[in-house]
């Protein structure tokens, strides 16, 4: 019982680590609602040295594929900074930029714009060494 609850509150931290932020229009700082979820990270992080992330920037379609790819790298750096700000180690995390090119939902409102602006976290290493 005690080993199903562990591997239960890791799956959690899993989850909490693998949650996505999203942006507002053509924006790459860092909302409430992001700095809430990033927040819930940083416990989790300090805990699992090992863990390794890849932060994945993302655009909604609208704008030049440069222009979208640059935002999204600046999407992904700013969680970066943030990480760092708090005392994570730069080399356990890395940037990944897609731009338009991997929408989440394959739409064009304002719903499914607002869903594609996101950043999405990769668990690259040590995702067995997450620890409580």
């Amino acid at each position: 019982a005690a080993e199903q609850q562990r591997q239960a509150a890791i799956a959690r931290n899993r989850q909490i680590l693998e949650q996505r932020v999203t942006f507002d229009y053509d924006q790459s700082d860092l909302t409430p609602a992001a700095l809430q979820i990033l927040n819930q990270k940083l416990p989790i992080l300090r805990a699992s040295p090992q863990v390794q992330l890849r932060i994945e920037g993302h655009c909604d379609e609208r704008g030049s594929n440069e222009y979208n790819l640059a935002l999204g790298n600046r999407r992904a750096q700013a969680v970066v900074d943030f990480f760092v700000q708090n005392g994570i180690a730069a080399g356990r995390l890395t940037v990944t930029s897609f731009g338009e090119e991997r929408p989440l939902v394959a739409r064009s409102d304002e719903t499914a714009w607002a869903q594609n602006r996101r950043d999405e976290f990769i668990i690259t290493a040590g995702a067995n060494a997450i620890q409580l």
